[in-house]
C-alpha cells in the first residue's frame, strides 16, 4: 500500500489523456510546451495530408519534428493512420493508384414474383457485372445455376425447367452509393476491400512504412501504437437501399468452396432468402468465412507488420454498440478485435445517462475484455463530447470526470480525446490529467478479478441476421431484435450487480483448460459462463460447457437455450438433450430465460465476490459501476464509480476473502488513508459514501498472502 500511495499521489504522465491533434502536430511543434504544462500524456498525431502527400518531403520532416517535440518533453505519442476515416486508403491515395483495390459488393436481386416452367424467360439484371443468376425452387431445395444463359452482358434468356422458381441474381458493383463511402463525416471516398491483403499492404506501404522510416527506433518507445479508425466492409446501405448487399472479393468463390465444400452462391442465397438446403448452417458458414477473411486480410496484416516493427496495433471499429451491425461490418467484431494488440472503442457520448444506456452494448467492457484475456491489458478509447456539441450544448467539467470513470470502470485505460476542453484553464487541465493518470495507474495493478464469462453469441447472430434495404441495414425481424436486446441486457444485468466479467467466444471456451471446477484461459479462471440468447451453438462448445458444469462450474442460460448445432444447422440430438436435462437437475446448468433474469442472477448460481448494499439494503444498482483487481499478494483493489448525476450513494461494500486492513484512495486529491474494516467469516466490509458522479478506490490488504 505504501508503494501505491507514492505513485498514486504523483502518477506517471503516460497514464493521462492523449488529445488527438491530426496534422497540427506538423504545423506547430512548439505547442508541445502547452500540452506538457497541462499534464497531458502526449498526443495522437499524423502527417497533414497536404496536396503533395505522400511525396512531400517537407511535410514528412515537419511531422517528424512535431512528434519529436513531444518525445523530448517526456510525452508519448500514437500515430493516427488516415486522413479522416475510415482507415485504409491514405487519404484516397491507395485507391487512386490501385483502382483494382476498390471495394465491391454483391447486389442481391430477388425478382418479385414466382416464375413457372417449362418455358423461356428473358431478364435484364441490375448491377455492373453479373456474378450468378440462380433459379431458387419456390418449394425448397438448392438453387439452379442459370448464369450460362447470359447472352449479352446483363441479359438472360433462360430455358426454364419444370417447376416454380424465384429468380435471384448476384451482381458485382463498386461499393459507393449510399454506403459509408458516401456517408462518412470525413469525405466521400472510394474504399478498399478489407479481405484483400494486397490492398492492406499498399495502405501500409504509404503510411506505416513512411512513419517507420521517419521515426525508426522510436517505435515502441516514444511512439506507442498505430491508431486505425473505423475500417469496415461498407457492404450495406446507410440510406435506405434498393437491393440488399453482401461483401465480395474475387477470391471468395474458390476459397469458400475449398473450405466448406459447396458453392459460395448457395450461402449467399441462404443469407438473403433464408431458404435452400441447410440454410441455417450455410448462413453461419458465410459470415464465419467473411469474418476470418477480414480478420486476416486487414487487421491481421497490420498486426503482423506492427509486431515486426516493435509497435502496437490499435484502433476501433464502426457501430460497436449494436450486435447485428457486427455481422455486416465485419462478420464478427470479436474475431477482428482479437487482431488488435490494444483494442479500442469510439465513445461520442459524455452525458452519464447516455453512457449508462442499458439498450446499448457496454462496448468498453467488450473491447477491454479482449485486452484482458490476451494478456496485453492495454485498451483505449476515442472519447469526446461530440454528441452534446452536435446538439449545440457544452459538457460541464463533471461530465469529463464521469466519462473517465465510466471508461476506467469498464476496463479501458488509455484515453485519446476529441474533447473540446472549452472553458478549462491550464490548472483545470492539470487536475483532470492527474485524475485520469491516478485512476489509470491503480487500475493497472494486478489483474481484473473476472470469474464470469459472457458468451459473444456469433453463431446465433449469423443465423438470425438477414441483409436488407432498411436505413443502416437494421434487420427488424423479431429474432434479430431479440438477440440484440438479450445480449445488451445480459451485459448490463451483470454490471448492475457489480460482477466483473469477460466476453468470450465459442473458440475460446473450447480451447480453455478445465481445472478445479473452472475454465482457465491464461490468468483467467471462470467459475460461471452466461449464454445470452445463444440458441445456435457449436456442439464442441456445448460439450465443453457440459463437462465444465459436471466438474462444478455453473452455466446460466439467459434467453433462449441452446437447441441447434452450428456445425449442422439441425437441432441437437436426443443424447445431447438428455445430458442437458440431467445437468439442469443438478442446478449447474440454469436455464432462466430473459424474463427470469433476476432469479438466476440473484441466486447462488452467479459468483459475486463483491457486493455493494446501499442503505436500503439493495444490491442491484443501475448507476453504480465497479472494477475489482486481484493483486499478487492476495489483496484487492476495488474501484467504485457513482454514475448518478443527482444522488449520492451510501452503503456497505463487502468483499469475500481474508483481509487485515483497508484504505480509501481519492483520485481527485491523490490522498490514500485508512478506513474502518469490519471482518467476518465470509470476508470484510467497509462503509462507502459516494457523491454524485464521484469515484473512489478501496484497497484491501490480504491476511497471510494469497488465499
Amino acid at each position: 500500500m505504501s508503494e501505491y500511495a507514492e505513485r498514486f499521489a504523483r502518477p506517471e504522465r503516460r497514464y493521462a489523456i492523449y488529445p488527438i491533434v491530426h496534422g497540427a502536430i506538423a504545423t506547430d511543434p512548439g505547442r508541445a510546451d502547452w500540452y506538457a504544462r497541462c499534464g497531458f500524456a502526449g498526443v495522437v498525431g499524423n502527417v497533414p495530408y497536404g496536396p503533395g502527400f505522400p511525396h512531400d518531403a517537407a511535410e514528412w520532416e515537419a511531422t517528424r519534428a512535431g512528434f519529436e517535440a513531444f518525445m523530448e518533453r517526456g510525452m508519448e505519442t500514437w500515430i493516427y493512420d488516415e486522413k479522416g476515416y475510415p482507415s485504409g486508403t491514405a487519404g484516397g491515395y491507395v485507391v487512386e493508384q490501385h483502382p483494382e483495390f476498390v471495394a465491391q459488393g454483391l447486389y442481391c436481386y430477388d425478382y418479385w414474383r414466382v416464375i413457372e416452367g417449362p418455358g423461356r424467360f428473358r431478364a435484364d439484371t441490375p448491377g455492373d457485372r453479373l456474378f450468378r443468376a440462380l433459379l431458387v425452387p419456390a418449394d425448397g431445395g438448392d438453387p439452379l445455376d442459370v448464369t450460362h444463359f447470359e447472352r449479352a452482358p446483363g441479359t438472360l434468356y433462360i430455358e426454364l425447367p419444370a417447376g416454380r422458381y424465384r429468380l435471384f441474381t448476384l451482381s458485382i458493383r463498386r461499393l459507393f452509393d449510399g454506403t459509408h463511402a458516401t456517408e462518412s463525416y470525413s469525405e466521400p471516398r472510394n474504399y478498399i476491400s478489407l479481405s484483400d491483403r494486397e490492398a492492406t499492404r499498399a495502405f501500409i506501404e504509404v503510411t506505416h512504412e513512411r512513419y517507420a522510416a521517419l521515426l525508426g527506433e522510436r517505435f515502441g518507445r516514444g511512439v506507442r501504437a498505430f491508431f486505425t479508425d473505423e475500417p469496415s466492409l461498407i457492404s450495406w446501405n446507410i440510406r435506405a437501399g434498393v437491393f440488399p448487399i453482401l461483401p465480395w472479393h474475387p477470391t471468395y468463390p474458390e476459397q469458400f468452396a475449398a473450405r466448406y465444400g459447396y458453392p459460395f452462391e448457395y450461402a449467399c442465397v441462404a443469407a438473403v432468402l433464408k431458404t435452400g438446403d441447410h440454410w441455417l448452417r450455410r448462413r453461419c458458414d458465410l459470415w464465419e468465412f467473411i469474418a476470418d477473411s477480414v480478420a486476416n486480410g486487414f487487421f491481421g496484416t497490420i498486426q503482423q507488420w506492427c509486431r515486426a516493427h516493435g509497435i502496437k496495433a490499435s484502433g476501433h471499429m464502426l457501430e460497436e454498440e449494436r450486435l447485428q451491425a457486427h455481422v455486416y461490418n465485419y462478420g464478427s467484431l470479436y474475431r477482428c478485435g482479437r487482431r488488435f494488440d490494444w483494442p479500442g472503442i469510439d465513445q461520442l457520448h459524455t452525458d452519464p445517462a447516455a453512457l449508462m444506456d442499458p439498450q446499448a452494448i457496454p462496448i468498453a467492457r467488450l473491447l477491454a475484455s479482449l485486452a484482458d484475456i490476451s494478456g496485453e491489458r492495454e485498451s483505449f478509447t476515442e472519447f469526446s463530447d461530440h454528441t452534446l456539441r452536435m446538439q449545440g450544448a457544452e459538457a460541464p467539467p463533471a461530465y469529463y470526470y464521469a466519462s473517465v470513470n465510466w471508461h476506467m470502470a469498464m476496463g479501458i485505460n488509455n484515453l485519446t480525446s476529441y474533447y473540446s476542453f472549452r472553458g478549462f484553464s491550464e490548472g483545470d487541465l492539470v487536475a483532470l490529467n492527474a485524475y485520469a493518470a491516478r485512476t489509470g495507474y491503480l487500475l493497472r495493478q494486478g489483474v481484473r478479478d473476472s470469474r464470469v464469462a459472457l458468451l459473444y453469441p456469433e453463431a446465433t447472430m449469423w443465423a438470425v441476421y438477414t441483409p436488407n434495404t432498411n436505413v443502416r441495414a437494421i434487420d427488424q425481424s423479431p429474432e434479430t431484435l431479440a438477440l440484440d436486446a438479450t445480449f445488451a441486457r445480459a451485459s448490463w444485468e451483470l454490471l448492475h450487480r457489480q460482477v466483473d466479467f469477460d466476453y468470450v467466444d465459442a473458440e475460446l471456451i473450447e480451447a480453455a483448460a478445465l481445472a478445479d471446477g473452472a475454465l482457465r484461459v491464461g490468468d483467467r479462471a471462470y467459475e460461471c459462463v452466461v449464454l445470452p440468447g445463444a440458441w445456435v451453438l457449436p456442439e464442441a462448445t456445448l460439450a465443453k460447457l457440459s463437462a465444465f458444469a459436471a466438474a462444478g462450474g455453473t452455466v446460466i442460460v439467459f434467453g433462449e437455450a441452446p437447441r441447434v448445432a452450428r456445425e449442422t444447422g439441425e437441432p441437437f440430438g436426443p443424447e445431447v438433450r438428455e445430458r442437458l436435462a440431467a445437468l439442469q437437475a443438478t442446478g449447474r446448468f440454469v436455464v432462466a430465460g430473459a424474463d427470469a433474469a433476476s432469479a438466476a442472477f440473484d441466486g447462488p448460481a452467479l459468483p459475486r465476490p463483491l457486493t455493494f448494499a446501499d442503505d436500503g439494503g439493495r444490491t442491484v444498482h443501475p448507476l453504480l459501476l465497479t472494477h475489482v483487481r486481484r493483486t499478487e499478494d492476495g489483496g484487492r483493489i476495488v474501484y467504485l464509480a457513482n454514475m448518478d448525476e443527482h444522488a449520492p450513494l451510501a452503503g456497505t461494500l463487502r468483499v469475500a476473502g481474508r483481509f487485515v486492513a483497508a484504505e480509501q484512495a481519492d483520485p481527485t486529491t491523490g490522498a490514500i488513508g485508512a478506513v474502518a474494516l469490519e471482518r467476518t467469516a465470509a470476508g470484510a466490509s467497509v462503509a462507502v459514501d459516494l457523491p454524485p458522479l464521484a469515484a473512489r478506490f478501496y484497497l484491501f490488504a490480504a491476511a497471510g498472502g494469497p488465499p
